[in-house]
C-alpha cells in the first residue's frame, strides 16, 4: 500500500502527511526500501522525518513498536517525548488501568492448551508455555502487541486461576508439561482488546470475528494517532490545540 499512499499524497497535495507501518521496514534489507520512499516523499516537495516509536511510552496500555513517518513543507517534524516510562516521567499505564477484573465483551472461544514442547524464558509471562503466539496477560504491566491474527490461539490470554506462575516455576525446576487445557485461561474479547488499543469502549467493529479481531490489531492506537497528529498541528500553526492537552498528558480510557 505504501505506492498507493505516495500516490494520493501526490495528488492530493497536503501540506502535512503521517504514515505509519511495521517497524521491520527500518532492518536489513528494507531498510533501502524505506530511503527509497523517503527519496521519493522528499521529491514531492516535503521534509521528511521518521523514527520508531512504542505506544506504551505515550500512554497506551501495550508494548506496541511501530516507524512513523512524517512530512512537513519547508521544516522537519520533531517527535513529541515520551509522556510515560523512564524518560516520560508518568507511570506506564497496565491492563488493569483500563479493564475490569472480570470479562467484557462477547466470550472468545478458543480454549488455551498446555504447550507439547514448552519454551521456556525466566519470565512466566514470556516464551512459549502454551500453544499458538498468544501469551498470558499480566495485568500489572502493559499488554504485548496485539496481533491481527488474534481470534484464535494467537490471542492473548488472562490467567483467570492464577496459575501460569505456579506452572512455569514447575517447569524450571524440570518438572514435566501438563496436558490438556489451562483452568481459567480466558482469551481477550474483541472489546478488551480494542480497549487496550485505546479504542472508546462504543466503538462498533463490522464483519465475523476474526475480522473485527483484524480491524483492532491492525489499527494505530487511536491515543498514539492523536498524539502524533496534534504534535503536527502544532508544529504547522505554532499553536497547541486547545481542547485537550494530549501532548502533556494523554487520557487513559478506562471502564471504572
Amino acid at each position: 500500500m505504501i505506492p498507493e499512499f505516495i500516490r494520493v499524497v501526490q495528488e492530493v497535495e497536503p501540506t502535512a502527511f503521517l504514515m505509519e507501518n511495521v517497524r521491520g521496514l527500518t532492518v536489513g534489507d528494507r531498510r533501502s526500501y524505506l530511503e527509497a520512499v523517503v527519496d521519493q516523499l522528499e521529491d514531492l516537495g516535503f521534509v521528511v522525518n521518521w523514527r520508531v516509536l512504542n505506544a506504551i511510552d505515550f500512554g497506551v496500555p501495550q508494548k506496541r513498536l511501530r516507524l512513523f513517518v512524517v512530512g512537513l513543507r519547508h521544516t522537519r517534524f520533531t517527535f513529541p517525548n515520551p509522556t510515560h516510562g523512564p524518560a516520560g516521567g508518568l507511570p506506564y499505564v497496565a491492563v488493569r488501568d483500563v479493564l475490569p477484573p472480570h470479562q467484557i465483551g462477547e466470550a472468545n472461544p478458543s480454549q488455551v492448551f498446555y504447550a507439547k514442547n514448552p519454551d521456556l524464558r525466566p519470565s512466566p509471562y514470556d516464551g512459549h508455555l502454551f500453544n499458538g503466539g498468544g501469551r498470558p496477560i499480566d495485568r500489572d504491566l502493559p499488554c504485548r502487541t496485539i496481533l491481527a491474527s488474534a481470534g484464535g490461539n494467537k490471542t492473548h490470554f488472562f490467567d483467570d486461576n492464577g496459575l501460569v506462575p505456579d506452572y512455569h516455576h514447575h517447569l524450571m525446576t524440570g518438572g514435566k508439561p501438563k496436558v490438556g487445557t489451562l483452568p481459567g485461561g480466558r482469551r481477550l474479547t474483541v472489546m478488551e482488546s480494542a480497549i487496550i488499543q485505546t479504542f472508546p469502549k462504543d466503538m462498533v467493529f463490522e464483519g465475523p470475528k476474526s475480522s473485527q479481531y483484524r480491524q483492532v490489531g491492525d489499527a494505530v492506537p487511536p491515543l498514539l494517532g492523536e498524539v502524533l497528529g496534534r504534535a503536527v498541528i502544532e508544529q504547522l500553526t505554532g499553536e497547541q490545540p486547545q481542547s485537550d492537552m494530549a501532548l502533556q498528558r494523554p487520557r487513559q480510557r478506562s471502564l471504572f
